[in-house]
């Protein structure tokens, strides 16, 4: 076992990976106390301070020869347990783990990686800066208007989905279907614009639910009723639940810009927002925080962009 020399190379890939966060303190076997006053020692300690919070990261490393027991899992969140303010466990170990260690990290809330596999791309996102995502929800039950009688729209199944079919031929798909394509996929955008505002107005609030009527104009499609009587459908009417929900950020990019006497002027990280669309967040001494979205051709749209947690501004 030789875990001097796997320190020194996790530590040359953290100091690489964090180069544009100057705030960011390595320590490598760094020995800090405990609850007790006894001091422990942490083979790898981060600390950095987000918009006044400081993060601490524990990162146990081990060259074992073989996969790490669960017993090595449960020794190192004992040691973070009892000491005061370790905001992430890591645990880096060169040749895997045993299923029960999987289990017991996954409890302990651990994250697990191997040496050979541990990249720049992993280390930047150890930082708890967090977007948000749009989650939709086709809501029950629709209202269908039709060109048929009474008796045969009694008749029509109500214990599966609908097929709807198209008289142009084209190939036939399930109600919810054309409802995701011809609304959700269709008005993303504002639907979009509509849940930021709300979210806004209701004070940051995950939990709190949009809901957009709509009505959806119909022609050219049928269902089949009895008999496979084709019953033309005219308008659907119901609502989207639409609310969001906060996922980890896609760091891609963080860099500095500085002025020709070396001072930082202003911290641009590049986080991915979606397919195609990226978020450039500048960080200036103002704490002036810009949001963009830009697509691969470079061309800009404005961007609301929820950060639960917003870098410190440079000081």
């Amino acid at each position: 076992m030789n875990d001097g020399k796997q320190i020194e190379k996790l530590v040359r890939l953290i100091q690489e990976a964090l180069k544009d966060f100057p705030s960011t303190q390595i320590f490598s076997n760094y020995r800090i106390e405990n609850n007790s006053g006894r001091k422990r020692e942490i083979d790898v300690l981060l600390k950095t301070n987000i918009n006044g919070y400081e993060i601490i990261i524990a990162i146990e490393c081990k060259d074992y020869k073989t996969p790490i027991p669960v017993e090595k899992i449960e020794a190192f969140n004992s040691k973070c347990q009892r000491i005061k303010g370790i905001s992430k466990k890591i645990f880096v170990t060169t040749h895997g783990y045993q299923s029960d260690s999987y289990e017991a990290a996954k409890d302990f809330d651990i994250e697990l990686y191997r040496f050979d596999e541990i990249n720049i791309q992993d280390i930047i996102q150890w930082f708890p800066i967090k977007q948000l995502k749009a989650k939709y929800l086709l809501k029950l039950p629709y209202r269908i208007e039709t060109q048929a009688e009474p008796e045969d729209i009694k008749k029509i199944p109500q214990d599966k989905e609908l097929i709807i079919h198209f008289y142009d031929n084209s190939p036939s798909t399930t109600l919810s279907t054309l409802l995701w394509n011809s609304v959700v996929y269709k008005h993303q955008r504002a639907l979009k614009a509509m849940m930021l505002l709300d979210f806004m107005k209701n004070n940051s609030n995950l939990n709190y639910q949009t809901i957009t009527p709509y009505t959806l104009d119909c022609t050219g499609i049928y269902i089949l009723g009895e008999n496979d009587k084709k019953i033309n459908i005219t308008k659907i009417k119901s609502a989207i639940v639409s609310w969001l929900e906060e996922v980890p950020a896609k760091i891609i990019d963080a860099r500095n810009y500085k002025k020709v006497d070396n001072e930082t002027i202003a911290k641009v990280i590049t986080v991915d927002a979606e397919k195609n669309k990226f978020i450039d967040i500048v960080l200036t001494k103002k704490m002036t925080s810009k949001y963009f979205t830009r697509t691969i051709k470079d061309k800009f749209f404005n961007c609301r962009l929820y950060l639960s947690i917003i870098l410190k501004q440079i000081n």
